[in-house]
């Protein structure tokens, strides 16, 4: 599943930056927190292993992020997309065809064209 940003431009994913309260929550909670919040409480799903990582710049608002991705399997529950995102499109992974404009930077667009090539 890919996710288009607010903006309707790029692809995007659940999920978000640690809270500063929760410094000690464990990342499974984290995670359910971030799903709960930008695709809805009613979302239930099983989370996989950790499958990549790239990092995302915003110069503009001189914020830098490194970001680690999980498999992940939907299960259930209406999905209610957030303000952050616009769309979302169930993919697959055989048949898609990434270019790197839909990405926010190259490194992400690689990263993801990468892990897709595990599924020709």
């Amino acid at each position: 599943m890919f996710l288009t940003d607010a903006v309707g431009k790029h692809f995007d994913l659940p999920g978000g930056r640690i809270d500063d309260v929760e410094h000690t929550t464990p990342l499974t909670e984290v995670i359910a927190r971030e799903v709960g919040e930008e695709l809805g409480e009613e979302v239930k799903y099983k989370l996989g292993k950790p499958v990549f990582q790239f990092r995302r710049h915003f110069e503009s608002k001189g914020l830098h992020i490194f970001l680690t991705v999980y498999e992940a399997d939907y299960l259930s529950g209406e999905i209610k997309l957030s303000a952050e995102h616009s769309n979302l499109q169930w993919i697959n992974p055989r048949k898609i065809d990434l270019k790197e404009e839909d990405f926010f930077h190259k490194e992400e667009f690689l990263a993801f064209k990468k892990y897709f090539e595990n599924f020709v």
